[in-house]
């Protein structure tokens, strides 16, 4: 399942990045700092819960790798919005992955990792949405988003994916596989 968020993370940043080639320069002036801060801040976010989640017992390498793969991430959607737009998503993603990295850590249970992980993608997903959107209603060259079906079938997809995979994991709690798991995150928090 983390693996599943970290890829859907990345297939939507790939189909932003692709779909805002035809957006005009005033259109990605005036939001330059809106579309850069939200995008940045609820990828990261993700980001950094999947890596807390996955070395809950690391937060400083947690929080390094989550400010990493984050500011590397958003500078690869946001370079087309400019210096300030750069800047805005590089702090928010450094704020976001921080938060992230915490939460993932903080977590207790298998349960709650899954229901957060959820939580984020979801979040991320109609960020992306509605960011797509709002640089259709600024341009008027060519729209943005072109190809709903395919943006439609991504969105149904990844739900579809993380759904099952959350399923999976709840599903599985009951077994022994994911005992050991549980006794590991108490003990990782029993400081």
């Amino acid at each position: 399942m983390l693996i599943a968020s970290l890829l859907i993370v990345l297939a939507f940043s790939i189909y932003f990045y692709v779909s805002t080639k035809s957006a005009s320069h005033d259109c990605l002036k005036s939001l330059g700092k809106c579309v850069p801060m939200v995008l940045g801040m609820t990828s990261s976010v993700t980001v950094g819960l999947v890596i807390g989640i996955w070395i809950p017992s690391l937060l400083a390498i947690a929080t390094i790798l989550s400010i990493i793969i984050s500011s590397c991430l958003s500078f690869f959607f946001v370079k087309r919005f400019g210096q300030n737009g750069i800047i805005e998503a590089q702090a928010s993603s450094f704020m976001g992955a921080m938060m992230g990295a915490m939460l993932g850590v903080m977590l207790t249970s298998p349960l709650e990792a899954v229901i957060m992980l959820i939580a984020s993608n979801l979040s991320f997903i109609i960020s992306t949405t509605f960011m797509i959107v709002l640089l259709n209603k600024g341009t008027t060259q060519k729209r943005v988003f072109s190809k709903r079906i395919e943006y439609f079938a991504l969105i149904v997809l990844s739900l579809v994916v993380i759904s099952g995979m959350g399923v999976r994991e709840l599903g599985g709690l009951g077994n022994s596989n994911y005992e050991h798991i549980e006794q590991e995150m108490m003990h990782d928090h029993s400081h």
